[in-house]
Parts: C-alpha cells; structure tokens; sequence
C-alpha cells in the first residue's frame, strides 16, 4: 500500500487472481488506519475442472495459504455456489460463510445477461447501476448484516469476502465497511474503481454477443465496469435514508452498535507516524 498524502492505492491483485487484494492501509478520518493483512476483497477462485476464469493452481498455493486465512464469506447465489465451489475455503482449510445475494446472476429477477438477450435492456449507464446498487442495498440488509456479524467476530481474521468478480456484491460490502471505519469517501470511491482497472476491457469480450444482440457496447458497458458515480450515488443514497452506512447497518441490516465497535476494533489500528 501506498501512504503518499495520507491515502493509501489499493494493492494489486494476488497472481492467478483478476481482483482478489488486501484491504488494508487506508487511513482514517480521525488518524487512524485499516489494519494489513486481515481483510481481503475478491473473485471466486474455482476448483480445477470448474468453470470459473480464475482457478487454483498448485504453482500459487503457498501465496494463498500464507494469508492464514480463518474465514471465507461467500456472496454468490446458491446456483453459482453449487456451479462453482469455492476453493478459497476448501484448499487453505478456512471456514466457508455463506452469505447469497442473487441479485444480478442467472435464474433471478434481475438476470442481465438474459434482459439483454430477451430486449429488456438496451441501455445500462451508471445512473441504472446506482439505482440497482441501491435497491441490493435495501433488499438484501439482512444479508450484509449477517457477513458484518461474522466479521464482527474475534476468530474470522484474516477473512476473505468473495463473489463472482469482486465487482458489485463484494464492492459494496467492503465500501459499507471501509466507510464505517472511518475511511474518507473518496478513498472508499477509488477502492471500487480499482476492480474496472484491474478487469479491463471485460466489455469488449462481449462485443460479438451484444452485436448479435443488435446492441452496442458503449450503450451497456457499465454492466461490466466501475464507474465511481455508481458506487457514490449508493453511499449518497444510505446518507439520505438511514444517516450513514454504518447507521444502515444498524438500522437496516440489524448490526448491534457493540458488534459495530467490535468490526471496528478488530480492523483498525493507529496510523504509522
């Protein structure tokens, strides 16, 4: 990590993964710092023989065993769960916590991929995934506040959250947790973005699906990307409705203000001088 003017770059992904990293490092507003090497963000690292885009590989394992990792919080739906096991908690012996938010994957209400194919959808901008962020935000409190609870826990840590790409089911419990520490916004912003980075050009590789489609990739890339006013429009959003992400967890997602301290406790540390 990066401390240059107080703020820290999020760390590049773990090799044979497209967005798994540590979050760690980003300072807080009153002085203090994400602790290292307790928290990781990510995308699901498939048994071999499955059909994931990241698998694991033999050549990588002691990198992803020296994380140490106690807990895995899995967000995928249980259809993804069942497609693709996770071997993020099988091969490092870490406990597996299922937590499924099926918003957006096949099989659900908001499956777009088949929105798109069936003319549903034309078009999709940041403005669409700010508002579906939001809804996933609301529908599913119950959810998040049950992966919070867990890393509310004194034995989870390390702990690893996971969902299929690390984009948007993942990207929004880290961005409720890291503003709940205290992280600034604009850092919390930059975390989220860092995943359109590290997964460039994803909506290119759809470009001949979505030309069959009659569609054009500029009109429906956002599905596929990170825009900063996406995540900002849901954080604004939990400002408005419930006075902060860490007030949304409560209120909403049903988090104690004891387990809140605990979150906090556990993940901070003072900043390095």
């Amino acid at each position: 990590m990066d401390h240059r003017g107080g703020a820290a770059t999020p760390a590049a992904p773990l090799p044979g993964t497209s967005n798994t990293r540590e979050v760690g490092g980003f300072h807080t507003e009153d002085g203090r710092s994400v602790a290292a090497g307790l928290l990781y963000r990510g995308d699901v690292l498939g048994l071999p023989g499955t059909d994931a885009e990241c698998l694991w590989n033999e050549v990588y394992a002691d990198v992803y065993r020296s994380l140490g990792l106690r807990v895995v919080v899995d967000l995928r739906s249980d259809a993804e769960a069942e497609l693709v096991p996770s071997a993020w908690a099988s091969e490092t012996g870490a406990r597996l916590v299922r937590a499924a938010i099926p918003e957006g994957v096949e099989g659900s209400a908001t499956d777009f991929m088949r929105m798109l194919q069936d003319g549903e959808i034309a078009r999709f901008g940041p403005d669409d995934l700010g508002i579906w962020y939001q809804q996933v935000l609301e529908r599913r409190a119950s959810v998040f506040g049950d992966a919070v609870r867990v890393l509310a826990e004194p034995d989870s840590y390390p702990a690893l959250v996971h969902c299929h790409a690390g984009k948007d089911r993942t990207g929004l419990l880290i961005a409720v947790i890291l503003e709940t520490l205290g992280v600034p916004r604009p850092q919390v912003v930059h975390d989220y973005t860092m995943t359109g980075t590290y997964r460039a050009g994803r909506a290119e590789q759809h470009a001949g699906l979505l030309q069959g489609l009659g569609l054009r990739v500029d009109d429906v890339r956002t599905f596929w990307e990170t825009p900063a006013h996406a995540m900002q429009a849901a954080l604004v959003h939990l400002d408005t409705e419930f006075g902060g992400p860490a007030e949304y967890l409560h209120v909403a997602a049903g988090v104690s203000r004891p387990e809140i301290d605990s979150l906090r406790r556990f993940l901070l540390t003072e900043a390095a001088q």
